[in-house]
């Protein structure tokens, strides 16, 4: 893209991709002129919707790349929150998915910082529990840090592409030209051989995230595991943890979620890893540091 300065119609090259949809303002090399430009966003219509994966595992990352793919969706994965917001930086997505419990950064950090950058602002968020566990302190969110919707790993199967769809207002059956006349075909369904075949992938992939392979990393997997739950914990109890760290008071108001992550903790940790350390409380400490730094910006 060429755009000249209004001025002295000095030209200057812009990489479209990297800057569409965002406005800028430039300064003439030549007359020190200012003046701004905005980049048109790249047009969607017609186009395959563009998906951000941002979760931890690979294994993880493939079975929602062969879901979305065979909905006709395009998929880029990021493993981590620093590579995630750089990549929505270089093209910016229709649509986020992303791990509450992504290393480097937590999904509410992801979050607020899609929510501060003008370029994204257009950009769906979806918010992806980290537990395969249909019980375990699991509430109805109150709010979402800011993100437009969240989904259970147990709910992906069958529910991802409808809410990716619903977020970008595309109908489940598009109205297509009309054709020859044809046999009646059924209505296209998830089969319970594909779902069950999709949870399963999805279990599977969660063990190899947090269960450890050997002594030499049971507590790096430990470690993953306490973040994990705490950052489920925090998705469906916002208001009460954004009230415990004002108040100080957070391990009183989430007592029962707490414990019951405790529970969901030693079941898949044996007790020999824990001698010496408190996993769990060490990961709710640096989640609450980390959203009070946020809360007070």
């Amino acid at each position: 893209m060429v755009v000249s300065c209004p001025a002295c119609s000095t030209r200057f090259r812009l990489d479209p991709q990297r800057l569409q949809g965002k406005r800028l303002t430039l300064k003439c090399a030549k007359c020190s002129t200012t003046f701004s430009v905005h980049p048109p966003a790249e047009s969607t219509a017609g186009a395959s919707p563009r998906v951000l994966v941002g979760h931890s595992d690979g294994a993880f990352c493939a079975t929602i790349e062969e879901l979305l793919s065979g909905s006709g969706m395009t998929v880029q994965v990021c493993h981590d929150g620093h590579n995630a917001l750089n990549a929505m930086e270089k093209r910016p997505p229709q649509v986020a998915i992303i791990d509450v419990a992504l290393p480097g950064l937590f999904g509410f950090e992801v979050v607020d910082k899609i929510r501060a950058r003008p370029g994204l602002k257009d950009v769906k968020i979806i918010l992806l529990s980290s537990v395969y566990n249909k019980a375990a302190y699991k509430r109805t969110p109150s709010s979402l840090y800011g993100a437009d919707d969240y989904i259970e790993k147990h709910h992906i199967p069958t529910d991802l592409v409808s809410k990716i769809r619903a977020l970008l207002a595309i109908p489940e059956n598009p109205v297509s030209p009309p054709k020859q006349p044809s046999l009646p075909q059924p209505p296209p369904a998830k089969s319970i051989h594909f779902v069950d075949e999709m949870n399963s992938k999805i279990q599977h992939a969660e063990e190899g995230e947090i269960v450890a392979k050997g002594p030499d990393d049971a507590a790096d997997k430990a470690r993953r595991l306490a973040r994990i739950i705490i950052s489920d914990i925090a998705l469906y109890n916002q208001d009460k943890f954004e009230q415990g760290i004002r108040g100080g008071n957070t391990l009183e108001l989430l007592a029962e979620e707490i414990r019951e992550g405790r529970k969901l903790f030693k079941k898949r940790v044996d007790a020999e890893v824990c001698q010496g350390e408190d996993f769990l409380q060490t990961a709710l400490e640096a989640f609450i540091e980390r959203r009070k730094r946020e809360l007070q910006h």
